[in-house]
C-alpha cells in the first residue's frame, strides 16, 4: 500500500499524471478569450418535448443575440451558439427560457456552470 501510494505522489510531483483544471476560471485562464467566445452554452431543463421545442424556437429564431441553437429532447438540453465574434449573456439565456416556461435546472457556459440564475 505505501509502495503504490509514494509511485502515485512521484507521478504527480513529474508530472507524469495528466491534470486537469480543478475549478472553470482555472480553465478560462489557460484558454484564449476568442476561444471562448465561440463556445456554446448548454441549457439543461427539466422535461423537453415536441411543444417545448416549438416554444424555443419561436423565441429564439429571430434573435439576434443567438447564432444558432438546437434542442435535444432526449438529453433535455438546448445548444446554444453565439453570433460570430460575440459572446452569450448567461443571465439572458436564463431569463428568456424560463419567461417561456422552460426554467433551466443547469445552465453550463464558457464562464461556468449555474444552478440559479446567473447575477450577469
Amino acid at each position: 500500500m505505501i509502495r503504490l501510494l509514494c509511485c502515485a505522489g512521484i507521478a504527480l510531483v513529474f508530472g507524469l499524471v495528466p491534470r486537469t483544471p480543478a475549478t472553470t476560471e482555472a480553465h478560462e485562464k489557460t484558454m484564449p478569450k476568442t476561444m471562448l467566445k465561440t463556445m456554446p452554452t448548454v441549457v439543461h431543463v427539466d422535461e423537453m418535448c415536441g411543444g417545448c421545442v416549438k416554444k424555443v424556437h419561436r423565441r429564439f429564431d429571430d434573435d439576434e443575440k443567438v447564432g444558432r441553437f438546437e434542442c435535444d429532447v432526449d438529453d433535455k438540453t438546448v445548444t446554444f451558439h453565439p453570433p460570430k465574434g460575440e459572446s452569450l449573456s448567461a443571465r439572458y439565456l436564463w431569463v428568456e427560457m424560463d419567461e417561456i416556461g422552460k426554467t433551466p435546472i443547469k445552465l453550463v457556459s464558457p464562464n461556468g456552470i449555474y444552478r440559479s440564475k446567473p447575477k450577469r
